[in-house]
């Protein structure tokens, strides 16, 4: 076992290195067999306890703020030693990301017991040929099915297998292992064979017949086990682990020239620099995603900052196996007939990273970020690159409503067009109180609503950024005492007072998302419990601006302060009418659940 007592507690890269740089080094390990010796390793080692939060013993690897990155490149060093232990290790490390992220306080504890005391977690989910199910027997569940290729069938002690519940749809499930008689519930099956390559993984079936399930032994809620951005976005550590597999190529393909004396040969070295492009591509993606993990690989992240990580997850699966594909080829090409011996450590990463490209659904994938496309808006310009904190370009500056209104006096045909008429007093008719006392009006622009509202409040303040619009506003509610105007940069200028009404009709699509948050923030604090805000806003995309009416809405609708209680959509704007809640702590519990 590697000597730990000189490294800090809580430098698991540095544990992880020790732990490759020692696997690398041992004689070869037969095909097949198993590593078990290894895992107790990780777990000497406490790598097997590293994902649990730091409450509970752990290092919040993947689970806390901070542990992302951290937590993929312990995976690629441990993918890089030994691909199929680097799968096992991610299987269990997945299992304890989901029981921190749905369990209960006590399953957790449990958890981090059983990870303590050495046991291997896993995730299986497979049903094959018949679903797996979970029928009530008693006061327990009855589990039953087969499962196929899991991961350490041989190994796991605490799988996380997932079952079809009578009646509620697919359940999460912990049963411990040791209490199934391997004759009965939990026997192996090994009928179809091994396949070629990842062997020592031990991916097996597993017969489940009658396998009693207590209900503490359920994790999470119906549907759980599917949930973006844990569900999808999760991938980008499988990702991770064939990264580790590509560079120990790398690297191994370099030493296999020095042993040869082949440094000197211009097809090879070029070979080589060949390679060397494609290994820092993959270490590039997984830094790239252990970065956006940090917003949006938790449960109760915002909608976009999740469907980017789950975007970036797709694509770094995709670009791993574009990556290792010609990646085996070129090394091929330059060990040729040397690469097949079993005495060359190439042979089985080579054969094992070729098996774990295998388990790729590129296809699908593609599929899914096309989709992705023609809904765009979280790739950035060609100066921010990807995925950019500003979305697409930041919020729209004073200058650029200062162009519109100089082109048009009236740019969005406020004055004459059906659709805003109808769109206006739709907006009135879900207001539910006859007056309100204190009324703001974010972007009134030429005034046309505001007058409308007028009618409705004791006090208005309408504020827009752009001197031109409120100049006609002005004029179009000089008759209007109780309506007044000011020129603001909203969020970065914000009003003070206290309204019982809020009105965003057609604005929060300007704002990118840090500015449509803070913009939340502030508002809520200028509203009592019980008051109204309504948001109003065009749902097709527009290539000028940040975000689409649809994703302003959504991310409203997370906030704690507020809770909805009316919406309607037609067909090219959609309503939301929000309620100042009175105590934000207990339902943010809540309501900030994704």
């Amino acid at each position: 076992m590697p000597d730990s007592t000189d490294l800090p507690a809580a430098d698991p890269i540095a544990l992880a290195q020790r732990f490759a740089d020692m696997l690398s080094a041992r004689s070869r390990m037969e095909p097949g067999v198993a590593p078990a010796e290894q895992l107790q390793q990780l777990g000497d080692l406490g790598l097997l306890v590293a994902p649990l939060p730091r409450a509970h013993g752990g290092l919040g690897l993947g689970t806390e703020p901070g542990g992302h990155l951290a937590l993929l490149r312990v995976l690629a060093l441990v993918g890089g030693a030994d691909l199929a232990l680097g799968r096992l290790y991610e299987g269990h490390v997945n299992a304890l990301i989901l029981i921190a992220a749905f369990g209960t306080s006590a399953q957790i504890k449990r958890a981090a017991n059983d990870a303590q005391a050495g046991l291997v977690f896993g995730v299986w989910k497979t049903g094959n040929p018949a679903v797996l199910r979970l029928d009530p027997s008693g006061e327990q569940l009855r589990l039953t099915g087969h499962t196929t290729f899991d991961t350490g069938a041989g190994l796991v002690q605490r799988p996380i297998i997932n079952a079809e519940l009578t009646g509620s749809g697919s359940q999460m499930s912990m049963p411990r292992m040791e209490r199934f008689p391997v004759a009965n519930a939990g026997s192996l099956d090994r009928e179809n064979g091994r396949l070629s390559g990842m062997e020592s993984s031990e991916s097996d079936g597993t017969n489940l017949i009658d396998a009693l399930i207590d209900p503490d032994e359920l994790l999470g809620a119906p549907g759980d086990f599917e949930r973006d951005p844990l569900f999808r976005g999760g991938a980008i550590r499988f990702a991770a682990v064939q990264a580790g597999a590509i560079l120990r190529l790398y690297h191994l393909f370099a030493d296999w020239l020095k042993s040869k004396d082949l440094t000197e040969d211009p097809y090879q070295i070029a070979q080589l620099g060949e390679l060397a492009l494609g290994a820092q591509e993959a270490a590039l993606w997984i830094e790239r995603a252990g970065t956006l993990a940090e917003s949006g690989l938790f449960p109760a992240a915002d909608p976009l900052s999740a469907e980017r990580v789950v975007e970036c997850a797709n694509m770094t699966c995709v670009a791993m196996e574009r990556i290792a594909t010609p990646f085996i080829q070129n090394i091929n090409a330059g060990v040729k007939d040397q690469g097949l011996l079993q005495s060359q450590p190439l042979e089985r990463v080579l054969r094992d990273l070729t098996m774990s490209l295998q388990q790729s659904a590129s296809d699908r994938t593609l599929a899914a970020l096309g989709r992705a496309a023609l809904r765009e808006r979280s790739f950035g310009s060609t100066e921010s690159g990807l995925w950019s904190e500003a979305d697409r370009g930041g919020s729209l500056p004073p200058s650029y409503f200062d162009t519109v209104y100089a082109a048009s006096a009236d740019p969005w045909n406020f004055e004459t067009s059906e659709y805003e008429a109808g769109k206006y007093q739709d907006t009135l008719a879900h207001l539910p109180r006859p007056r309100y006392q204190n009324a703001l009006e974010i972007g009134c622009s030429i005034g046309v609503l505001t007058e409308l509202l007028a009618a409705r409040c004791e006090n208005l303040l309408s504020v827009d950024v752009s001197a031109r619009a409120l100049a006609t506003a002005r004029a179009r509610c000089a008759d209007h005492a109780n309506v007044h105007f000011a020129q603001m940069q909203v969020p970065a200028e914000m009003p003070e007072g206290c309204f019982d009404l809020i009105v965003l009709s057609e604005v929060g699509y300007y704002w990118q998302r840090n500015d449509l948050l803070k913009a939340a923030t502030l508002l809520a604090a200028r509203q009592p419990p019980g008051a109204h805000l309504i948001l109003v806003h065009f749902t097709p995309f527009v290539s000028d601006y940040p975000l689409t009416g649809d994703q302003v809405h959504t991310l409203w609708l997370q906030r704690p302060e507020w809770r909805s209680i009316d919406r309607s959509r037609a067909e090219r704007y959609r309503l939301d009418l929000l309620e100042r809640r009175a105590d934000t702590t207990k339902d943010s519990q809540v309501t900030g659940r994704v």
